[in-house]
Formats: C-alpha cells, sequence, structure tokens
C-alpha cells in the first residue's frame, strides 16, 4: 500500500485530477456543474483552489503518488489566507453554491469537530483501502484528544461505507435552490473512541 502523508504545493495539480475523475458521477458535484465541458474545464481549478487551503492548515493528507487524499478542516474551521479564485460563475451556479453554504451552515455540528471535507481516490484505485488509511490518519488525532469528525455525503453507498468506518447519521436534507431540487445529502458524525 502507498505511503500517506501530508499534502504539499507539488502535490496540488495530481490531487485535483484525482478528484475531477473520483467525482466524476457524483450527485452533488454534478449538480453545481451539469455540463461536461464545464465540469472537466472548471472542477480542477476549484478543487486546486480548496487544495491550497487545506494545505494552508496542514490538513490534507494524500498517498505518495497522488492517486488518493483526505482533505479535512481543523477543528473550529479556521479561514486559512490564502488567495482566493478569480473564477467567475454564472448565476445558476452561485445560488446552487449558496444553497450549499446555508445547508451545510444549518446542519453542522456546533461543538468542536474534525470535519472531512473531501475524501477522493482516483477511480481506478477505488476499493483498495486508501480511503480507509487516509481518513485513519485523523481519526487518530480526533480519538486523542476525545474530538467527533463531521461529514456530509450524497449516496447510500458512500452511508454504508461511512458507517463502516464508525460514522453514524446525524441529519438528512434535499438541497434546493429558488428554481431547482438538489441531491439529497447526509450529515454523518463519527465519535471518538
Amino acid at each position: 500500500m502507498p505511503t500517506v502523508r501530508l499534502a504539499t504545493n507539488d502535490d496540488v495539480a495530481r490531487l485535483a485530477t484525482t478528484a475531477t475523475r473520483a467525482f466524476a458521477d457524483d450527485p452533488l458535484m454534478r449538480w453545481l456543474i451539469p455540463d461536461d465541458a464545464e465540469y472537466f474545464a472548471d472542477i480542477p481549478q476549484l478543487v486546486a483552489d480548496r487544495c491550497r487551503r487545506w494545505l494552508a492548515t496542514e490538513s490534507q493528507w494524500c498517498t505518495d503518488d497522488g492517486v488518493a487524499f483526505a482533505a479535512w478542516v481543523p477543528p473550529g474551521r479556521p479561514d486559512a489566507d490564502v488567495a482566493r479564485s478569480a473564477m467567475v460563475h454564472p448565476p445558476q451556479r452561485l445560488a446552487k453554491f449558496e444553497a450549499l453554504r446555508v445547508a451545510f451552515a444549518e446542519h453542522t455540528p456546533s461543538e468542536p469537530h474534525w470535519y472531512l471535507n473531501m475524501l477522493a481516490t482516483h477511480p481506478d484505485w477505488q476499493r483498495q483501502g486508501l480511503g480507509a488509511a487516509l481518513m485513519g490518519e485523523v481519526f487518530e488525532i480526533a480519538d486523542a484528544h476525545g474530538l467527533p469528525c463531521y461529514l456530509e455525503t450524497e449516496t447510500a453507498g458512500n452511508v454504508a461505507y461511512y458507517r463502516h468506518h464508525g460514522f453514524d447519521v446525524r441529519s438528512e436534507w434535499d438541497l434546493r435552490t429558488e428554481n431547482e431540487r438538489g441531491p439529497h445529502l447526509w450529515g454523518m458524525l463519527r465519535v471518538a473512541v
């Protein structure tokens, strides 16, 4: 199994590719950006921007070959001081991002926790235990400090996967904008062991 380590700036491009491929059929990502051409053009830049934020808080772990990563936000959800993307989003996409922001704020636990913002494994390397190994890095830290871990997911298959790793469903909701219904989401919490 590949080595798991903290990601570096040198990993960003590869991790953006990994996430783009891993989430190509994800209900939330495809609700946000349904057009294939736009998805494959925009998601790498969006993920690269997020990678720089996770790197700034030293909360992104990856395999040494970059085919899988876990991006966490530490307790207190610190706001990293990094340049924001200059990417311009169409109004419909902005409305979806705002609906997502409001729903996440409503369902996020109030107690301190580690937030699993993204777990991505390139499709060619899935089902090899990489996600479990990556999550395990923060599970050890969270358990040592008695802190829970939290995430949101959009598929019943992912709910089963995360349950296998100690998460339980905390809340469920459907995303909506004024004009469009989005995917169903589950908020899941793993208590410290």
